[in-house]
């Protein structure tokens, strides 16, 4: 059931990729104009006016790939051991990312750090604060299936068997980015889990204590971070990506991402720290393999520039700020 309400969600984006073959591209800019200064002018000797051609204007709407596709490509039927060097390249990028963090990026460390550390402070207080109710419990753990694998996988893989069957490149990649970004998710995931194996919440006395055995027991199972955070964010991240143009849709899957992280707190399988590090993990690694996988991916050009302008009719001057974000 899970399946088909994910299906449905990611049903009109289905349909919007798979026009992405024939879009065409254009590249919709500002034109500097200069006027000839002549005695009779009378206007200014600059005027910068935006061009936004019908064909630019399509182009937020659909996307056509940005590199052409070859047999390099990943795909599950046609070159699987692609998809799986994929994954393992991925883990030396992701895990060697941090060491390559500049500027913007570099500063929000900041605030995840600090929210990470509140969490963790007011980790058991959250959870006792919550008190004792089956009903909450079950509800919670019920939602929690949408971010499941035997829930996400299937998505993902029909997602691909939709696009490969119709030969639409949008869904097929959109699967298999998907699935590699589950895999990637996951990986980090348990690695943590046995760097840290910190107890449930449901484990007495349900301090969330890391290590309580030493080193002596190694668990897939412990509570740091969450798996099904960390595996809603991914699979959402990628679909989003992929599917410009469709804010209803975006807000759906981050809804739901987010609900399942808030479902493992309440459902006393997580502590809160445990889902916003799982989230945030999950976030981050969907981008990185849309980033570095997707055909479609194009880079933004960001760029300030400033020129003078000056009016002989007026003696007046000026100045011309273009801004590309």
């Amino acid at each position: 059931m899970f399946v088909g309400v994910l299906l449905l969600a990611l049903a009109p984006a289905i349909r919007a990729q798979a026009s992405l073959d024939s879009a065409p591209v254009a590249d919709p800019a500002f034109i500097l104009i200069a006027v000839p200064q002549t005695p009779s002018s009378t206007g200014a000797s600059q005027v910068q006016t935006p061009v936004a051609s019908t064909a630019a204007q399509t182009q937020t709407q659909t996307r056509a790939p940005t590199t052409q596709l070859t047999g390099r490509a990943c795909d599950l039927v046609s070159s699987p051991l692609t998809c799986l060097d994929d994954v393992l390249h991925d883990q030396k990028g992701i895990w060697t990312a941090p060491a390559h963090l500049r500027g913007r990026k570099l500063l929000w460390l900041v605030p995840f750090a600090t929210a990470t550390s509140l969490a963790f402070v007011y980790d058991v207080r959250a959870m006792n604060a919550l008190g004792p109710s089956p009903t909450r419990i079950r509800v919670s753990n019920d939602f929690s299936y949408l971010g499941s694998a035997y829930t996400l996988v299937p998505a993902a893989g029909l997602t691909y068997l939709i696009g490969k069957l119709d030969h639409k490149e949008g869904p097929r990649e959109t699967g298999v980015l998907a699935l590699e970004s589950l895999a990637d998710a996951g990986l980090v995931v348990e690695v943590l889990k046995l760097a840290t194996n910190r107890q449930r919440p449901f484990v007495p006395p349900g301090t969330g204590k890391f290590w309580p055995d030493d080193t002596d027991v190694y668990s897939f199972s412990s509570s740091f971070p969450s798996g099904h955070a960390a595996a809603s964010f991914a699979f959402a991240r990628v679909i989003v990506e992929e599917t410009p143009g469709h804010p209803w849709l975006h807000v759906a899957l981050y809804g739901l991402a987010t609900g399942v992280a808030i479902a493992r707190v309440t459902g006393e399988n997580h502590f809160p720290s445990d889902a916003l590090v799982g989230s945030v993990i999950g976030y981050s690694i969907g981008g990185y393999v849309y980033h570095h996988h997707s055909a479609f991916y194009s880079p933004k050009t960001k760029s300030v520039r400033i020129e003078p302008l000056y009016n002989p009719m007026t003696a007046s001057y000026g100045v011309t700020v273009s801004l590309t974000p």
